[in-house]
């Protein structure tokens, strides 16, 4: 059976989520030697309004390049939530931040609260890197990119500067995710 594999990540602009897309699909097209199609909105102003974007994933040719039904939703506002949570597939994947989304219930899906604004800004230094704190958990949960692939899309994407901090928010995520992992196979969590 063909793989498709469908990604939304939503919130607010200024969160970085089309950077983020864009580096899960350039992980998944160079890296992972499979098909990658992104595509994204925002509103008229880069910061504050609302922005989405999606990502397939697919070993087959993409001939439509958005998502009618989300295998994985990340959210980081409760405005996205609201209003993707009715796309995702009932067996999904949803991953929301903890900090300004809440109510996430979703009856047979794998529901993850995670606080990856505060990460980002705690454990990282800037609430910017929120987007790449989100594909760290990402890789955890959803082993459809593999991490080093989505570390080698990170590096090849940001100033030679930062590399390192990039890859500190990426492990951040990563290591919040394996912790939830933790905690779900011993009862909690979902």
């Amino acid at each position: 059976m063909a793989l498709r594999y469908s990604i939304r990540l939503s919130g607010a602009g200024g969160h970085g989520l089309i950077q983020a897309a864009r580096i899960l699909a350039e992980a998944a097209a160079i890296y992972d030697n499979k098909n990658a199609a992104e595509s994204c909105s925002y509103g008229p102003e880069s910061r504050g309004n609302a922005s989405r974007a999606e990502i397939i994933i697919s070993d087959e040719d993409i001939d439509y390049p958005r998502g009618d039904s989300i295998d994985l939703l990340v959210t980081t506002t409760q405005e996205a939530y609201d209003k993707y949570i009715g796309d995702l597939k009932t067996d999904g994947i949803i991953i929301t931040d903890s900090n300004v989304a809440t109510g996430a219930t979703a009856t047979g899906r794998s529901v993850y609260l995670a606080p990856l604004t505060e990460i980002a800004e705690k454990e990282c230094g800037r609430a910017s890197l929120v987007n790449i704190v989100a594909l760290g958990f990402i890789a955890q949960v959803c082993t459809i990119v593999r991490e080093e692939s989505i570390c080698h899309a990170i590096l090849a994407r940001v100033p030679k500067m930062a590399e390192e901090e990039y890859i500190k928010a990426f492990q951040a995520g990563s290591k919040a995710a394996a912790r939830q992992l933790d905690g779900k196979t011993s009862g909690s969590g979902k």
